[in-house]
């Protein structure tokens, strides 16, 4: 168990780490910055790019506190009967998070919005990305809380008391690349390289408070928390409308090659990818499925599509095979079906599934295949077979496929098919197919559906 949560905590960071860095490269220019606040205007094009980064960067920062969340879980001594090398594997991780979290953080306040204009621009609401208004002023207000200042000077006193125990993970075969970087992570959170520490000081705020959170251990706590209050709040999960049971039920229903469009509706995720419909993952079948289909898959692939696994799926930690019980987890989804031959659904599988293990693509580029994001791995099976192409849409100067794409490719096109819906308006109550279902999928695109809350207060 212990070694499975390591296996799926170090990838994520792995991800997250390359695709901070990538984000650093590709931040607006600083004579693009100086010519906005020299014009005081924010033209169309600038307005685009300037929102595609901005996405960018919080679509990072809640997957930082994700897995930060993730490691606070399965890093609990007591919880999991963790001994100390087990817990100090999960602190290695859950403290490079939170240090790279800073890291983006310092970048993004002081380096990027570092001028009224635009700070002004950052705040506004960006409606394609569903980004909200005020999004500077939260995370402003929540890094320059004086006493999480405090605490960072703590973190980094009891990391270093702890630092032979650290230095014992360096040859740990899963940790231990990361161990060996924490003080260059560290370096990222020295108040005496930085002079905004002094207004972090002199700043108090206690509005992002959080209500609770689940611990490693009472040093391990301590050292996160110090670190992670100086950023944000952990927002914790809430019971979701689809039920086990229909998850389950939907084995005897869904077929391989279906499309799932899903939406978590208080994800904060929501606030910055477009439309209604925010992630996408790909059934490809339990194992007496894929037999029966004839699809043909390399022994490590076979190791790792087994049991329940039957959805190919493109998270935070990677593309991977993922239980129904999982994928559904969600409030809302939507079944597609391509309308390719038998053949060729067998075929896209085959090509998609050479995919698995690749990292998540935190930069939404469909140009090459090297990492993938959600709805790449349904654009990666199937365009091109049976005469189906999916149109991309330019977005920021990168051509994109979204989940909301999939939805109404099916609706304004004989490609893909509406095979049902579950979570939104009248199919709250129940799994809804045939011409119902695809009303209730249009009223979700081209109407604001009742249950379109964000869920942020």
């Amino acid at each position: 168990m212990v070694s499975d949560s390591l296996s799926r905590l170090t990838p994520t960071l792995q991800a997250l780490l390359e695709a901070s860095d990538q984000l650093h490269v590709n931040s607006p220019e600083a004579d693009f910055l100086t010519r906005i606040v020299g014009s005081g205007l924010v033209r169309p094009m600038e307005h685009e790019l300037i929102g595609y980064w901005y996405a960018q960067y919080l679509s990072i920062r809640q997957g930082l506190w994700d897995l930060i969340n993730d490691c606070l879980s399965s890093g609990d001594r007591h919880a999991n009967k963790l001994n100390d090398e087990q817990v100090w594997a999960h602190f290695v991780i859950g403290y490079s998070a939170a240090c790279l979290l800073i890291r983006n953080d310092q970048h993004f306040l002081f380096n990027i919005a570092n001028h009224s204009v635009l700070q002004r621009k950052f705040n506004e609401a960006f409606a394609e990305y569903r980004i909200p208004r005020k999004q500077y002023t939260r995370i402003f207000s929540a890094f320059v809380d004086g006493n999480d200042a405090l605490r960072i000077y703590d973190a980094i006193h009891d990391a270093k008391k702890q630092q032979r125990t650290i230095q014992g993970l360096h040859s740990h075969p899963v940790v231990g690349e990361f161990a060996k970087r924490l003080p260059e992570f560290e370096s990222w959170l020295n108040p005496s390289k930085r002079t905004y520490f002094q207004r972090l000081i002199a700043y108090i705020s206690h509005k992002w408070r959080r209500k609770s959170i689940v611990v490693l251990n009472n040093l391990l706590a301590k050292t996160v928390e110090r670190v992670g209050r100086a950023a944000s709040e952990i927002q914790l999960p809430l019971e979701k409308r689809v039920s086990v049971k229909l998850r389950q039920q939907m084995l005897n229903v869904l077929e391989p090659g279906d499309i799932l469009v899903t939406r978590h509706d208080t994800a904060f995720t929501n606030l910055f990818l477009p439309g209604f419909w925010p992630h996408a993952a790909l059934y490809v079948g339990t194992v007496s499925q894929r037999e029966a289909l004839g699809v043909n898959v390399s022994e490590d692939t076979a190791r790792s599509w087994r049991a329940d696994c039957c959805v190919l799926e493109a998270l935070k930690d990677g593309v991977r095979f993922r239980p129904i019980n999982e994928t559904l987890a969600v409030d809302n989804f939507i079944v597609l079906k391509p309308n390719i031959s038998r053949e060729n659904i067998k075929l896209g599988i085959e090509r998609v599934v050479r995919h698995e293990g690749k990292l998540y693509n935190f930069d939404f580029d469909f140009f090459s295949a090297d990492r993938l994001v959600c709805s790449e791995v349904v654009y990666r099976a199937f365009d091109g077979l049976g005469g189906l192409y999916f149109p991309l849409t330019e977005r920021a100067g990168r051509q994109t496929l979204s989940p909301e794409d999939l939805v109404r490719v099916a609706l304004g096109t004989d490609a893909l098919d509406v095979v049902g819906i579950y979570g939104v308006d009248a199919s709250r109550m129940r799994y809804t197919v045939g011409t119902d279902a695809e009303r209730i999928a249009r009223s979700s695109i081209y109407a604001e559906p009742a249950n379109a809350s964000t869920g942020l207060v």
